[in-house]
């Protein structure tokens, strides 16, 4: 196979994508580039000698590329390639999920409202996202409160032969059994989007208008209705007025970086108003600063349908143009990436770097805090290496029916919910500790395994105490694993007392002094694989007892 610096000289001048590859064939980073030879040549050719690109390439066994037409096509076939293979050192906006948004099916011919976390082509306008779910969620309750759109789903709508509680209490004018025109309620849905878009000036406007009208036909009940949303409107108009700059809509957005890792901040600004603050955290990146950046773009604003006409950046970077075409297609309108130089709008760019360093420097202290916890716990629990990545395992049942077996991950102390899996007991039905914490150990580290390339864990931790322990150490030999580390936790039987850890050849339990943050630490990844199978087990019972009900009615 010819070398990575042999197979960089054959690289075009044409713009397309670069893809660096590991042994295994794997993907590790996805580059894109006006000028493939050129960008590719700085990397091999003394032109960049940063220390994540001298990484990348100890790490890389194989370079391939995808030529384009345009710049344009190389930035979306890079951003299809990141969501279909997720590089390692690549940015992936996965975690997106955690952040909700605002759902309007104006699809529908009576448009509902509802909390969401996944953003699609639906036809439907998605409003956010929001840092905090409670208050995506006030949002809506303020919205059915004052403009009364309602919430059940299309199915519940089609289905509704009269009106529900929410049109008894107010929260809905019944537009599933027509006790509303379309017209009317079409308005209702236009004023919830003047308040969701922040709107505020016009929308008030509309509440007055309507105010004084519902008073002259001495409907006063709705004349009430318009009088408090006015005035909540208004009290949200005098929070924001301590926080205008400059006027307008547009995003602020800024990084902060330290090695591989990366903080980012996105300060939303709608009317002159910052409305909300969206921080992103990246590990093990080894993109350039430029790539970063441009990937975010991409990334962010091409699943969302409010996008802004200014989005302030730090610094113009190649191919800015062809992210502006991008974005313009995406909304519809003509949309700037900006560089502010003074005024008010480099501050806010300068308030979003200041806002993503100090979370940075958060996360680096909570960093340094969990190595110490990782650090204790292997000495504690006698461990050769520092237990960076830890799995547990849980059993949950009902007197051996409807069993399954939960594993969660963490590593450096934060879940990882890739790694996640659930095992649906197969071979037993009756209570038998031994035979189900095998079938889960072998299904997990066993032959029936090996296809899914997951390593093993630094420690494995079992629910439970000497008794689980002794049960998992038998499997783990029956099935042929040696040289991983396990322990068992057994929970307190008295409030007073901690929890207890269980080790191999410890006739006693290792003390930890009761709260001390490596206890608290285990006891969290515990509690999560509880949780998790917990959960499953919940659905399975109801859907069983609900499939029972069906056949004996039947």
């Amino acid at each position: 196979m010819k070398s990575l610096t042999e197979q960089a000289r054959t690289f075009p001048t044409s713009p397309g994508v670069y893809l660096f590859k590991g042994k295994k064939n794997e993907m590790l980073y996805v580059g894109k580039a006006k000028n493939l030879k050129k960008r590719i040549q700085a990397y091999f050719f003394g032109k960049d000698d940063r220390t994540q690109i001298s990484f990348l390439l100890k790490k890389a066994s194989q370079l391939e590329f995808i030529v384009t037409d345009t710049e344009k096509e190389a930035l979306l076939l890079e951003n299809t390639l990141i969501k279909q293979h997720r590089p390692h050192y690549n940015i992936d906006l996965r975690d997106d999920k955690n952040y909700i948004s605002i759902r309007i099916g104006l699809e529908h011919s009576s448009p509902g409202i509802a909390t969401t976390r996944r953003v699609i082509k639906d036809g439907a306008s998605y409003f956010g996202p929001y840092a905090s779910a409670a208050g995506a969620r006030e949002a809506v309750d303020q919205i059915t409160r004052f403009f009364r759109v309602r919430t059940c789903t299309d199915r519940e709508f089609s289905n509704r032969v009269r009106p529900c509680l929410k049109y008894d209490i107010g929260r809905c004018t019944a537009p599933c059994v027509k006790l509303v025109s379309k017209e009317a309620y079409a308005h209702q849905v236009e004023d919830a989007v003047l308040f969701l878009r922040g709107r505020s000036r016009e929308l008030l406007h509309r509440l007055k208008e309507r105010m004084d009208e519902a008073s002259l036909q001495a409907h006063f009940e709705e004349a009430a209705r318009m009088r408090d949303a006015l005035f909540l409107l208004e009290g949200l108009n005098a929070k924001q007025k301590v926080v205008v700059h400059g006027g307008g809509d547009y995003d602020a957005i800024s990084f902060a970086r330290v090695g591989d890792d990366v903080s980012l901040c996105l300060l939303m600004v709608r009317h002159g108003a910052l409305l909300d603050r969206l921080q992103y955290r990246f590990h093990h990146i080894k993109s350039e600063d430029d790539d970063l950046l441009s990937d975010f773009l991409v990334q962010h604003y091409l699943k969302r349908s409010d996008i802004p006409p200014e989005i302030l950046i730090p610094f113009s970077f190649e191919g800015q143009q062809a992210g502006e075409e991008l974005l313009r297609e995406k909304s519809g309108r003509a949309v700037r990436l900006i560089t502010p130089k003074r005024g008010l709008k480099r501050d806010m760019v300068l308030l979003a770097e200041r806002n993503a360093q100090e979370e940075l420097k958060r996360l680096r202290e909570k960093k340094e805090g969990i190595e110490e916890i990782l650090s204790q716990l292997a000495q504690k629990l006698g461990l050769s290496n520092i237990p960076r990545v830890v799995e547990c395992v849980d059993i949950s049942n009902l007197s051996g029916r409807e069993a399954v077996g939960s594993l969660v991950c963490f590593v450096d102390g934060e879940p990882q919910k890739n790694r996640y899996r659930l095992y649906t007991i197969r071979s037993l039905n009756t209570p038998d500790d031994y035979g189900m914490m095998m079938e889960v150990l072998k299904r997990r580290f066993g032959v029936e395994a090996s296809g899914l390339s997951l390593p093993f864990p630094d420690i494995l931790l079992i629910d439970g105490g000497k008794g689980q322990l002794a049960v998992a150490l038998r499997a783990l030999e029956e099935i042929g694993v040696t040289g991983l580390s396990v322990a068992a936790i057994a929970k307190a039987k008295e409030e007073r007392e901690s929890d207890q850890i269980y080790i191999p050849l410890r006739k006693n339990p290792v003390t930890f002094k009761k709260g001390s943050k490596e206890l608290l630490y285990l006891m969290r990844i515990r509690d999560e694989a509880h949780r998790f199978g917990l959960k499953t087990h919940r659905k399975q019972r109801t859907r069983k007892m609900l499939t029972d009900k069906a056949t004996s009615s039947s």
